[in-house]
């Protein structure tokens, strides 16, 4: 059971707890951007940090603009996190850089895990100051700024200089670490912070150390060729390819895929993704390589992602309309070696220098030859999901070729798919929900899979489904919302679909009850995360709760709370299971335990053995002394509202600095008036902890691509708004 600490007052520029865990104050950094100008080229750019405070664009050195200066309490301190931030920033973009400009694959594989090992400094000292934003790797960063910061030659042409960089810029790191440590308050979270972190990075720097030693030594010796990739013939029984798994057991007359007016059938598929596997390899792809999809849905995303999988590689798909700041979080993280995309508009070097035109891409795999699948043992990466940023940055989820095994068994034998059905899901590829449930799983099943390109409106879907008639049909719960307030929803049972299945977020009651009345279809609620891919928790209409699916074991993470009716976390055991994230250390010890998953979601027990939602762990707040679930406060003023469209609670400081709540609402224009009215008369009949003290017309709830509600960015806008009073 989540438990917080008691009496913590909230930071008002970002609503985060003001203490740490020792009670001791926290220095806040989220107002802390500042405005530079560079003493080399006279621009001017705005951040927190860049990599050891260099300009982005030419790389001169950068100073404070006078409007920055102004004195404070806290200068002096803000002045030392920065700092600490641009070291960290400019060790994780130098060992990307590196990992880009490394010939040899085991420096490559080094300075990638380095580079993912100064993201997570960054994280923690994010965590603890507060910083919202992490500023990404400007484009003109190059390993000569790291050289000038670690007091080393810079020589190109050099490659054990990479070494020899890396190594001076960890002892330099780590000793300003532990001058910081020696000026903070003895026993503080601060000092054990960055002994903590000195201790890493002189742990670094002796790692670097008995590299680059070894590297030598091999240079000396090398001379015997290795393959650049494992025999292509099937290995024991426990090697397998999870691409070629899934398109094994299908009739290879059936159509697989269908987009637009484009079809394709599962002899076709098979032979297009492992004539993309071979266009991969042609291009250099070895195992273990990643490859990136950052395309709209469609028949080219299907084949270029399961045609990697097919070579050996993993394969990461990405949200074609991603953020600039996100998808150069992802690029410091993934260190792409091919990025199939519309084109490299976006992607700044060195990766632009990566990207294949999906035009490209396209004749590339129509003039390869077929390859065979690359046959691994079961616990080899076979590709990436993105979780959906709720929480902060996107963490990439790392799968398993022996997910293949069981993908399809939860819809097959819980949701009735059968070789005849038609699939549709309305989320994009690049998330879990669809990518497992839909297109693997209907794969591995024989069914037909409907793609589209086309960004989900309710519009758009009830087009779809009304030409391509599906007969399963996957949503999330805002989508469902949209049709049934543009009256499209009977058109799909008149279409032919048969069963409709919710998940992504919670399925209100009411909602649920909604869409029976308008279609005559019952909704199954499903719960899913990326870590489990597969809708490990399901719900038909009528049960009392959600109840673990096929092959899925679930248990309480708090008994005792379970018991109580208090909400819990789950354990959740399933074959389907992630290895766990990318270099996420914390994060991996947090949600993956012992041979389970524990997501931050909290549920209750129901009478009959269920589980029903109770919001996650940031969702369950404390408003006067009392526990308050926004998801279900949310339920009880919303439901039945005429005009509302929907509605977010959120917990805010007030203006006495104790917790309080906010309600934002979107509702019809000429019906605005009218709602703010019936929401306040329903408040008013809750008990006073549970009334919201503010309320909050928006045109439209901020949201993931993947349709997750963002509270944190709602509870931004309100300590916004109120600062610029």
């Amino acid at each position: 059971m989540t438990r917080r600490p008691q009496g913590s007052m909230l930071c008002p520029h970002c609503g985060q707890p003001r203490t740490d865990h020792d009670g001791a104050d926290v220095l806040c950094c989220a107002a802390a951007w500042a405005q530079w100008h560079c003493r080399q080229c006279g621009e001017t750019s705005v951040a927190f940090a860049f990599p050891y405070g260099r300009c982005p664009r030419c790389g001169g050195p950068l100073a404070l603009s006078q409007s920055s200066l102004d004195p404070g309490p806290d200068t002096a301190a803000i002045a030392a996190v920065r700092t600490a931030f641009e070291i960290e920033l400019g060790g994780r973009a130098f060992y990307q850089r590196a990992a880009v400009e490394a010939t040899d694959d085991s420096m490559r594989a080094l300075f990638r895990r380095f580079a993912a090992m100064e993201g997570q400094h960054m994280e923690a000292l994010a965590r603890r100051h507060h910083i919202t934003e992490i500023p990404p790797t400007p484009e003109a960063f190059g390993t000569e700024l790291a050289a000038l910061f670690a007091g080393v030659e810079s020589r190109p042409n050099e490659p054990g200089n990479l070494f020899r960089i890396a190594i001076a810029a960890e002892h330099r790191a780590a000793g300003f670490f532990l001058a910081r440590a020696a000026r903070a308050r003895a026993g503080s979270a601060e000092q054990r912070q960055c002994l903590q972190l000195a201790a890493e990075e002189h742990e670094h720097a002796q790692t670097l150390s008995t590299e680059f030693r070894l590297w030598r030594e091999r240079q000396a010796r090398r001379g015997a060729a290795r393959p650049t990739h494992a025999p292509d013939a099937p290995g024991p029984a426990s090697f397998l390819n999870a691409a070629e798994l899934l398109l094994a057991q299908a009739d290879p007359s059936r159509v697989a895929i269908a987009c637009g007016t484009e079809y394709l059938d599962y002899r076709e598929l098979r032979a297009r993704v492992s004539r993309a596997a071979g266009a991969w390899r042609q291009r250099g792809l070895r195992p273990g390589d990643r490859v990136a999809v950052k395309l709209a849905d469609g028949i080219d995303w299907v084949v270029a992602f399961l045609g990697t999988i097919w070579a050996g590689g993993i394969a990461v798909g990405v949200n074609p309309q991603a953020p600039e700041a996100d998808w150069h979080h992802i690029l410091d993280e993934a260190g792409f070696s091919i990025i199939v995309a519309d084109s490299d508009a976006g992607t700044p070097p060195p990766w632009k220098g990566r990207v294949v035109a999906v035009d490209d891409a396209r004749r590339e795999f129509a003039a390869a030859a077929q390859a065979a699948p690359l046959y691994v043992p079961a616990d080899t990466p076979a590709f990436w999901c993105h979780s959906s940023g709720t929480s902060g940055k996107p963490r990439a989820v790392v799968h398993r070729h022996g997910f293949a095994r069981e993908i399809e068994r939860i819809p097959r034998e819980r949701l009735g798919v059968m070789a005849s059905d038609r699939l549709f899901a309305t989320p994009r590829l690049f998330f879990s929900y669809p990518q497992a449930n839909s297109l693997f799983a209907g794969l591995k099943i024989g069914a037909t899979v409907i793609v589209d390109p086309q960004w989900p409106t309710a519009a758009s879907v009830a087009a779809t489904v009304a030409r391509m008639r599906p007969s399963v049909f996957f949503s999330v719960p805002s989508l469902y919302r949209s049709l049934l307030h543009a009256g499209l929803a009977p058109a799909l049972a008149a279409s032919g679909v048969r069963r409709c299945v919710s998940a992504g977020e919670a399925l209100t009651p009411s909602l649920r009850q909604a869409w029976r009345e308008a279609t005559g279809l019952g909704l199954v609620d499903g719960y899913v995360t990326s870590e489990t891919q597969v809708l490990v928790l399901t719900a038909e209409p009528g049960e009392d709760g959600l109840r673990p699916s096929p092959g899925v074991e679930v248990r309480p993470l708090d008994a005792e709370a379970a018991a109580a009716g208090v909400p819990t976390r789950l354990c959740i055991r399933v074959p389907t299971m992630a290895l766990g994230y990318l270099d996420r250390p914390a994060a991996q010890a947090e949600g993956f335990r012992e041979g389970t998953f524990c997501p931050e979601d909290l549920f209750v027990g129901t009478d009959t053995g269920g589980w029903r939602f109770a919001g996650r762990v940031d969702g369950l707040v404390k408003v006067m002394g009392r526990w308050v679930n926004l998801s279900e406060l949310e339920e009880k003023l919303a439901a039945g509202v005429r005009g509302l469209l929907e509605a977010a609670a959120v917990c805010v400081p007030g203006s006495d600095g104790d917790q309080t709540i906010a309600l934002f609402y979107v509702a019809r224009p000429q019906d605005r008036r009218e709602v703010e009215h019936d929401l306040r008369d329903r408040a008013a009949a809750l008990p006073p902890h549970q009334r919201p003290s503010s309320w909050h017309a928006l045109h439209a709830l901020p949201r993931t691509a993947t349709g997750k509600l963002l509270r944190r960015t709602l509870a931004g806008m309100l300590a916004a708004a109120q600062g610029d009073e």
